[in-house]
């Protein structure tokens, strides 16, 4: 009978460390707040951050689609930039893009999205040179 016991006290450990971030998860009443005035919400219309000009090829990013996105990076010595972005109304996990050197002080990158099951989403993010980084944002839409 003991050995029962100590073995139901065992799985129920394990059960519970192995669920134990979504419990915690559950029962925090922290919740994801972003200040998107600190983003630079990205469209057609050039949006700079600390003298880097970010603009989208279309107004609206849809899932699935790409969508160019056009850098102007001012006296950056990097053949590349690193662009990782994480949705805000849903945890969708980081999705990663390297935008390439296409002349001197520009780069580019087509960004696709993965599908929501919202109707719209925002996404917030970090692009960087491995020097400077700048905090990008953009809107998807179905």
């Amino acid at each position: 009978m003991r050995s029962a016991l100590k073995l139901l006290f065992i799985i129920a450990a394990l059960l519970a460390g192995f669920f134990a971030s979504d419990i915690i998860k559950l029962f925090s009443s922290e919740t994801k707040s972003i200040d998107l005035s600190q983003y630079c919400v990205l469209s057609t219309t050039p949006c700079s951050q600390q003298n880097i000009s970010m603009t989208l090829a279309q107004d609206k990013v849809h899932p699935l689609v790409a969508n160019r996105l056009s850098v102007s990076w001012p006296d950056s010595d990097s053949e590349q930039l690193e662009l990782r972005l994480q949705g805000v109304e849903m945890d969708m996990g980081t999705v990663k893009y390297v935008l390439k050197k296409a002349e001197s002080g520009r780069f580019e990158s087509d960004i696709i999205l993965p599908v929501c099951t919202s109707d719209s989403m925002t996404w917030v993010g970090q692009l960087t040179d491995g020097k400077i980084t700048v905090l990008p944002a953009l809107r998807m839409e179905r």
